[in-house]
């Protein structure tokens, strides 16, 4: 007798097997599916972030050259006796932007929405940064600086490293006084030769005149230039740095989308025979698209401190009523509250299943420029068209700079 609490013995039928292998395959489908969609966007995460960190070092040193702007510069000159005399920049483009062969150094100077009619390779529309100051040099002694109070001993400084090298290290000398809380710096130099503007530095500050104080109580400065690694002396009282974003064939990396280029850091050659005057070039940040400059001003005489005028890098287009006296080396070192530098660069790899909006990209700010009414769209900065052949399937940062300088006045 069968007992009835012995198991079926009977199987699947073949349609049940069917039916539930069906349903096997459809769910590792969905999960193969979304599993391929998170690998994609981890994918895409993680180059974004590696992406945002090299942004954050390279721009890092943008953003201390801006900070630098104007140190060690001088402000004022003997115009009593024979003007001084240097070299600078020898490009075509470059030289632009010289105050050589006598002027008064500008800390900060640009060019706005140049092309490649201006200097070559560079991105169009993109931005000229023009930033000087004795520490932007890439000699240690350019980062260097001592004094002598009426007395014959250069500063020795509590940490070894800060000192400059005893009869090796060029640097310049200038004559520090206030007047009416405005620092100036005069230049000294060689008046029997204008162009003999720097000195070999001495610890025991035994300089030949006029190159050291005459009078107990009277403050030099000395601020190092350069020092003895190239052959020559320094072609300016100054180092010089600029920035620009260029596309140059082989430099750009295989992965930036064909509309972006490099943001470079070129540092004027101090010295060096022929190559004097010539830059070289360090990439700061690789896929830009763009990069604008806005300047913020105070107008009043004397000047205080809040903004009420921008500007483009140029100065050619400014939200003020009053046209700003920019090529005055002293306006720009009392007067400019703030720089602004705007840049659009890549974020990640390109993305197939991405597109951009129509929407263009602002880089920068939008300010009423002199006689604009309220409707109407300032040139202080650039848009930038993304849906192109040259940006589409790529994502897109806007970094922003700002920077309140400290050491131009």
């Amino acid at each position: 007798m069968r007992s009835r609490f012995l198991p079926n013995k009977n199987g699947f039928t073949l349609i049940e097997l069917v039916v539930v292998m069906g349903v096997f395959v459809i769910v590792l489908m969905i999960a193969s599916t979304a599993f391929k969609t998170v690998l994609q966007n981890s994918n895409t995460v993680s180059k974004s972030e590696v992406s945002n960190i090299e942004g954050v070092v390279g721009l890092e040193m943008m953003r201390h050259d801006l900070t630098q702007a104007g140190f060690g510069l001088f402000t004022d000159i003997d115009t009593t006796i024979s003007a001084p005399s240097y070299s600078e920049a020898t490009g075509t483009f470059e030289s632009t932007y010289n105050d050589s062969p006598n002027r008064i150094p500008r800390p900060v100077r640009g060019a706005n929405n140049i092309t490649t009619a201006d200097l070559a390779n560079v991105i169009n529309n993109s931005d000229y940064l023009v930033i000087k100051a004795t520490t932007l040099g890439a000699s240690m002694a350019s980062q260097k600086w001592t004094y002598i109070n009426g007395v014959s001993t250069s500063k020795i400084w509590s940490s070894g490293i800060n000192d400059l090298k005893n009869g090796s290290d060029y640097v310049i000398a200038v004559k520090q006084s206030y007047n009416n809380g405005t620092i100036k710096r005069r230049l000294v130099y060689n008046t029997a030769s204008p162009n003999s503007l720097t000195v070999t530095f001495r610890t025991d500050g035994a300089y030949n005149d006029p190159f050291r104080p005459n009078a107990n109580g009277v403050l030099y400065y000395y601020y190092g230039i350069a020092d003895t690694s190239a052959a020559g002396s320094p072609i300016a009282p100054f180092n010089r740095t600029d920035y620009a974003v260029k596309r140059i064939a082989g430099e750009v990396p295989s992965r930036c989308a064909p509309g972006a280029g490099v943001l470079y850091k070129m540092n004027m050659i101090q010295q060096g025979g022929g190559s004097a005057g010539q830059f070289t070039s360090t990439p700061v940040l690789d896929c830009v698209a763009d990069m604008q400059v806005v300047l913020g001003w105070n107008t009043s005489n004397p000047p205080g401190t809040n903004i009420d005028t921008y500007s483009n890098a140029d100065v050619s287009t400014y939200s003020g009523a009053t046209a700003l006296p920019a090529l005055d080396a002293n306006y720009v070192s009392q007067h400019l509250k703030v720089i602004k530098v705007y840049i659009l660069a890549q974020d990640g790899d390109r993305d197939p299943s991405y597109a951009n909006t129509n929407t263009a990209m602002l880089v920068g700010d939008i300010y009423l420029g002199a006689g604009d009414t309220a409707t109407e769209t300032d040139t202080l900065s650039h848009y930038v068209d993304l849906t192109g052949a040259n940006y589409q399937n790529y994502r897109w940062k806007l970094y922003r700079i700002v920077v309140r300088p400290r050491n131009m006045n």
